[in-house]
Protein backbone atom coordinates (compact mmCIF):
# COMPACT_ATOMS: atom_id res chain seq x y z
CA UNK A 1 0.00 0.00 0.00
CA UNK A 2 1.37 3.70 -0.85
CA UNK A 3 2.87 5.70 1.82
CA UNK A 4 0.27 8.58 1.48
CA UNK A 5 -2.58 5.95 2.17
CA UNK A 6 -0.59 4.24 4.90
CA UNK A 7 -0.31 8.64 6.47
CA UNK A 8 -3.82 9.09 6.13
CA UNK A 9 -5.33 5.68 7.89
CA UNK A 10 -3.05 6.97 10.92
CA UNK A 11 -4.06 10.22 10.92
CA UNK A 12 -7.46 9.34 10.96
CA UNK A 13 -7.80 6.83 13.32
CA UNK A 14 -5.64 9.13 15.78
CA UNK A 15 -8.44 11.79 15.35
CA UNK A 16 -10.94 9.16 15.24
CA UNK A 17 -10.32 8.08 18.50
CA UNK A 18 -9.71 11.63 19.88
CA UNK A 19 -5.89 11.99 20.14
CA UNK A 20 -5.40 14.34 17.15
CA UNK A 21 -2.42 15.71 19.62
CA UNK A 22 -0.85 12.07 18.64
CA UNK A 23 -1.63 12.72 14.21
CA UNK A 24 2.24 13.79 13.56
CA UNK A 25 3.52 11.11 15.71
CA UNK A 26 1.29 8.50 13.91
CA UNK A 27 1.98 10.07 10.78
CA UNK A 28 5.60 9.49 11.10
CA UNK A 29 5.34 6.08 12.47
CA UNK A 30 3.54 5.09 9.56
CA UNK A 31 5.37 6.17 6.81
CA UNK A 32 8.72 5.48 8.46
CA UNK A 33 8.36 1.74 7.14
CA UNK A 34 8.20 2.69 3.50
CA UNK A 35 12.31 4.90 3.98
CA UNK A 36 13.50 1.24 3.41
CA UNK A 37 13.22 2.20 -0.42
CA UNK A 38 16.79 3.82 -0.15
CA UNK A 39 18.22 0.25 1.49
CA UNK A 40 18.16 -0.88 -2.24
CA UNK A 41 21.11 1.74 -3.00
CA UNK A 42 23.04 -0.83 -0.59
CA UNK A 43 21.73 -3.77 -1.23
CA UNK A 44 21.23 -3.79 -4.65
CA UNK A 45 25.10 -4.12 -5.08
CA UNK A 46 25.40 -6.84 -2.21
CA UNK A 47 23.11 -9.93 -2.84
CA UNK A 48 23.62 -11.01 0.88
CA UNK A 49 21.42 -7.92 2.46
CA UNK A 50 18.61 -8.75 0.21
CA UNK A 51 15.95 -8.37 2.99
CA UNK A 52 17.59 -4.74 3.23
CA UNK A 53 14.73 -3.59 0.41
CA UNK A 54 11.55 -1.93 -0.01
CA UNK A 55 9.82 -4.58 1.36
CA UNK A 56 11.89 -6.85 3.38
CA UNK A 57 13.34 -6.43 6.88
CA UNK A 58 11.63 -3.28 7.99
CA UNK A 59 8.55 -4.38 7.24
CA UNK A 60 9.03 -6.93 9.92
CA UNK A 61 7.63 -6.68 13.23
CA UNK A 62 10.95 -6.13 15.10
CA UNK A 63 11.90 -3.69 12.04
CA UNK A 64 9.02 -1.64 12.95
CA UNK A 65 10.08 -1.50 16.44
CA UNK A 66 13.72 -0.36 15.45
CA UNK A 67 12.50 2.08 13.05
CA UNK A 68 9.95 3.85 15.18
CA UNK A 69 12.77 4.10 17.76
CA UNK A 70 15.06 5.49 15.11
CA UNK A 71 12.16 7.95 14.18
CA UNK A 72 11.65 9.13 17.95
CA UNK A 73 15.08 9.59 18.16
CA UNK A 74 15.24 11.59 14.95
CA UNK A 75 12.03 13.56 16.34
CA UNK A 76 14.03 14.15 19.88
CA UNK A 77 17.16 15.66 18.13
CA UNK A 78 15.18 17.68 16.16
CA UNK A 79 12.95 19.50 19.00
CA UNK A 80 16.45 20.27 20.79
CA UNK A 81 18.00 21.89 17.57
CA UNK A 82 15.14 23.68 17.27
CA UNK A 83 14.07 21.99 14.13
CA UNK A 84 10.52 21.43 15.33
CA UNK A 85 8.52 23.08 17.89
CA UNK A 86 10.10 21.09 21.64
CA UNK A 87 6.39 21.71 23.24
CA UNK A 88 5.16 19.40 20.85
CA UNK A 89 7.20 16.51 22.25
CA UNK A 90 6.47 18.21 25.65
CA UNK A 91 2.54 17.63 25.00
CA UNK A 92 3.15 14.29 23.80
CA UNK A 93 5.64 12.93 26.74
CA UNK A 94 6.52 8.95 26.41
CA UNK A 95 3.14 8.22 25.10
CA UNK A 96 4.38 9.85 21.40
CA UNK A 97 6.61 6.75 21.10
CA UNK A 98 3.58 4.81 21.47
CA UNK A 99 1.82 6.80 19.19
CA UNK A 100 5.19 6.25 16.20
CA UNK A 101 4.93 2.44 17.33
CA UNK A 102 1.04 2.15 16.68
CA UNK A 103 1.93 4.27 13.33
CA UNK A 104 4.48 1.75 12.15
CA UNK A 105 2.30 -1.89 13.62
CA UNK A 106 -0.79 0.13 11.22
CA UNK A 107 1.43 -0.02 8.00
CA UNK A 108 2.34 -3.71 9.11
CA UNK A 109 -0.98 -4.25 9.55
CA UNK A 110 -2.31 -2.75 5.87
CA UNK A 111 0.43 -4.17 4.17
CA UNK A 112 -0.51 -7.91 4.84
CA UNK A 113 -3.25 -8.42 2.66
CA UNK A 114 -1.43 -7.67 -0.69
CA UNK A 115 1.00 -9.81 -2.85
CA UNK A 116 3.85 -10.40 -2.60
CA UNK A 117 3.63 -10.69 1.06
CA UNK A 118 6.20 -9.33 3.91
CA UNK A 119 8.69 -10.59 6.27
CA UNK A 120 6.59 -10.52 9.53
CA UNK A 121 9.80 -12.59 11.20
CA UNK A 122 13.04 -10.82 9.50
CA UNK A 123 15.49 -10.87 10.10
CA UNK A 124 15.52 -14.79 12.13
CA UNK A 125 13.11 -15.74 8.84
CA UNK A 126 13.01 -14.31 5.47
CA UNK A 127 9.38 -16.44 4.55
CA UNK A 128 7.19 -14.03 3.27
CA UNK A 129 3.44 -13.30 4.74
CA UNK A 130 0.23 -12.08 2.62
CA UNK A 131 -3.65 -12.48 2.78
CA UNK A 132 -3.40 -12.59 -0.77
CA UNK A 133 -6.63 -9.74 -1.14
CA UNK A 134 -4.99 -7.24 -3.14
CA UNK A 135 -2.20 -7.36 -6.07
CA UNK A 136 0.28 -5.43 -4.43
CA UNK A 137 0.11 -1.76 -4.23
CA UNK A 138 -3.42 -0.12 -5.01
CA UNK A 139 -3.48 2.73 -7.80
CA UNK A 140 -7.17 3.41 -6.67
CA UNK A 141 -6.24 3.24 -3.23
CA UNK A 142 -3.66 6.08 -3.90
CA UNK A 143 -5.93 8.10 -6.41
CA UNK A 144 -8.56 8.55 -3.66
CA UNK A 145 -5.95 9.39 -1.01
CA UNK A 146 -4.53 11.94 -3.34
CA UNK A 147 -7.69 13.51 -4.45
CA UNK A 148 -8.39 13.44 -0.69
CA UNK A 149 -5.83 15.08 0.52
CA UNK A 150 -5.42 17.66 -2.76
CA UNK A 151 -9.74 18.37 -1.47
CA UNK A 152 -7.77 19.27 2.94
CA UNK A 153 -5.04 21.19 1.17
CA UNK A 154 -7.51 23.58 -1.04
CA UNK A 155 -10.71 23.92 2.07
CA UNK A 156 -13.22 22.08 -0.29
CA UNK A 157 -13.73 19.63 2.89
CA UNK A 158 -12.19 19.38 6.69
CA UNK A 159 -10.66 16.36 7.66
CA UNK A 160 -13.82 16.14 10.06
CA UNK A 161 -16.02 16.22 7.06
CA UNK A 162 -14.19 14.47 5.00
CA UNK A 163 -12.97 11.49 6.72
CA UNK A 164 -16.59 9.65 6.69
CA UNK A 165 -16.48 9.72 2.57
CA UNK A 166 -12.65 8.70 2.74
CA UNK A 167 -13.43 6.03 4.86
CA UNK A 168 -16.63 4.50 3.32
CA UNK A 169 -14.54 4.29 -0.20
CA UNK A 170 -12.05 2.43 0.90
CA UNK A 171 -13.77 0.19 2.63
CA UNK A 172 -16.06 -0.53 0.28
CA UNK A 173 -13.00 -1.02 -2.22
CA UNK A 174 -11.59 -4.06 0.55
CA UNK A 175 -14.89 -4.88 0.92
CA UNK A 176 -15.30 -6.28 -3.03
CA UNK A 177 -11.48 -7.19 -2.81
CA UNK A 178 -12.83 -9.70 -0.03
CA UNK A 179 -15.62 -10.79 -1.16
CA UNK A 180 -14.22 -11.79 -4.31
CA UNK A 181 -11.75 -13.57 -2.23
CA UNK A 182 -14.24 -15.57 -0.71
CA UNK A 183 -15.90 -16.27 -4.19
CA UNK A 184 -13.30 -17.70 -5.00
CA UNK A 185 -11.99 -19.83 -2.33
CA UNK A 186 -13.93 -23.40 -3.39
CA UNK A 187 -12.75 -23.21 -6.92
CA UNK A 188 -9.07 -22.32 -5.42
CA UNK A 189 -8.99 -24.95 -2.94
CA UNK A 190 -5.96 -27.16 -2.97
CA UNK A 191 -4.05 -24.81 -5.13
CA UNK A 192 -0.76 -23.96 -3.86
CA UNK A 193 -1.05 -20.42 -3.90
CA UNK A 194 -3.37 -17.97 -5.74
CA UNK A 195 -2.30 -14.41 -6.58
CA UNK A 196 -5.19 -11.91 -7.28
CA UNK A 197 -4.91 -10.01 -10.00
CA UNK A 198 -5.80 -6.12 -10.66
CA UNK A 199 -9.41 -7.16 -11.83
CA UNK A 200 -11.43 -8.79 -8.96
CA UNK A 201 -12.68 -11.42 -10.49
CA UNK A 202 -9.40 -12.84 -11.91
CA UNK A 203 -6.75 -14.71 -9.76
CA UNK A 204 -3.48 -16.87 -10.60
CA UNK A 205 -3.81 -20.21 -9.65
CA UNK A 206 -0.53 -21.88 -8.78
CA UNK A 207 0.48 -25.85 -7.96
CA UNK A 208 3.27 -28.02 -6.65
CA UNK A 209 3.11 -30.69 -8.66
CA UNK A 210 6.18 -32.09 -8.17
CA UNK A 211 8.76 -31.64 -10.98
CA UNK A 212 6.55 -28.58 -12.35
CA UNK A 213 5.12 -25.91 -11.27
CA UNK A 214 1.47 -26.13 -12.61
CA UNK A 215 0.00 -22.24 -13.41
CA UNK A 216 -4.17 -21.58 -14.34
CA UNK A 217 -5.80 -18.29 -14.73
CA UNK A 218 -8.84 -18.36 -12.86
CA UNK A 219 -11.82 -15.96 -13.24
CA UNK A 220 -14.81 -16.04 -11.33
CA UNK A 221 -18.01 -17.23 -12.84
CA UNK A 222 -16.02 -18.71 -15.77
CA UNK A 223 -14.06 -21.14 -14.37
CA UNK A 224 -10.23 -22.14 -14.67
CA UNK A 225 -8.18 -22.12 -17.86
CA UNK A 226 -6.37 -25.17 -19.11
CA UNK A 227 -2.53 -25.35 -17.47
CA UNK A 228 0.92 -23.98 -18.36
CA UNK A 229 3.82 -25.89 -16.60
CA UNK A 230 7.02 -24.93 -15.97
CA UNK A 231 9.08 -27.48 -14.77
CA UNK A 232 11.03 -27.01 -12.10
CA UNK A 233 14.40 -28.87 -13.31
CA UNK A 234 15.59 -28.42 -16.99
CA UNK A 235 18.53 -30.76 -18.28
CA UNK A 236 19.34 -30.44 -14.44
CA UNK A 237 18.40 -32.51 -10.99
CA UNK A 238 17.22 -31.19 -7.35
CA UNK A 239 20.71 -32.94 -6.50
CA UNK A 240 22.60 -30.65 -8.91
CA UNK A 241 20.56 -27.69 -8.36
CA UNK A 242 20.54 -28.00 -4.01
CA UNK A 243 24.09 -26.71 -3.30
CA UNK A 244 23.52 -23.33 -5.46
CA UNK A 245 20.40 -22.48 -3.34
CA UNK A 246 22.70 -21.09 -0.25
CA UNK A 247 23.90 -18.78 -2.69
CA UNK A 248 23.05 -15.20 -1.91
CA UNK A 249 21.98 -14.46 -5.24
CA UNK A 250 19.68 -17.42 -5.68
CA UNK A 251 18.14 -16.41 -2.42
CA UNK A 252 17.52 -13.46 -3.42
CA UNK A 253 15.81 -14.12 -6.70
CA UNK A 254 13.74 -16.72 -4.32
CA UNK A 255 12.89 -13.81 -2.02
CA UNK A 256 11.73 -11.97 -4.93
CA UNK A 257 9.92 -14.72 -6.41
CA UNK A 258 6.63 -16.66 -6.86
CA UNK A 259 7.94 -19.49 -8.11
CA UNK A 260 11.86 -20.77 -9.19
CA UNK A 261 12.86 -22.46 -12.16
CA UNK A 262 16.57 -23.96 -12.81
CA UNK A 263 17.78 -24.24 -16.21
CA UNK A 264 21.48 -25.85 -17.04
CA UNK A 265 23.10 -24.19 -20.46
CA UNK A 266 26.89 -25.57 -20.52
CA UNK A 267 28.84 -24.89 -17.38
CA UNK A 268 25.86 -22.67 -15.71
CA UNK A 269 22.61 -22.62 -14.27
CA UNK A 270 19.65 -20.44 -14.60
CA UNK A 271 17.62 -19.61 -12.31
CA UNK A 272 14.50 -17.63 -13.07
CA UNK A 273 11.00 -16.99 -12.28
CA UNK A 274 8.95 -17.41 -15.42
CA UNK A 275 6.16 -15.65 -14.36
CA UNK A 276 7.81 -12.51 -13.92
CA UNK A 277 10.12 -12.83 -16.77
CA UNK A 278 7.17 -14.27 -19.12
CA UNK A 279 5.01 -10.46 -17.73
CA UNK A 280 2.43 -12.24 -16.21
CA UNK A 281 3.09 -10.78 -13.16
CA UNK A 282 4.77 -7.41 -13.09
CA UNK A 283 5.35 -7.08 -9.22
CA UNK A 284 8.36 -7.15 -8.25
CA UNK A 285 10.04 -5.64 -11.10
CA UNK A 286 13.59 -6.26 -10.16
CA UNK A 287 15.57 -10.02 -9.85
CA UNK A 288 13.77 -12.04 -12.10
CA UNK A 289 16.70 -14.55 -12.95
CA UNK A 290 20.39 -15.14 -12.18
CA UNK A 291 22.64 -17.41 -13.66
CA UNK A 292 25.01 -19.43 -11.55
CA UNK A 293 28.46 -21.08 -12.85
CA UNK A 294 28.08 -24.76 -11.58
CA UNK A 295 31.50 -24.95 -10.55
CA UNK A 296 30.33 -22.19 -7.87
CA UNK A 297 27.82 -23.84 -6.84
CA UNK A 298 30.16 -26.97 -5.63
CA UNK A 299 31.85 -27.36 -2.27
CA UNK A 300 34.59 -25.05 -2.22
CA UNK A 301 33.46 -23.24 -5.40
Amino acid sequence: MDSLTHALAAAIIAYSIGFPQFIPFAVIGAVIIDTDIIFSLISDSHPSLYLFVHGGIAHSLTGAVVMSALAYTGITLAALVGLINPALLVRAGPAGFAAVLFGAFLHIAMDLPATPGIPLFAPKSDKKYALFILPGPSLFMLTVSLFFLIWLALGVVTLAEGITTYAAILVAFLLVRFVAFLASRPALRGTMRAIPQVNPLRWLAISDSGYAWTVRDYRIGLGMTDPVNYPKYKNTSPEEVAPCLALPEVMRLRYYSYIVTAEKEGDTILFFDPLRVSGRLFYPPHFKQVRIAIGVCAPGG
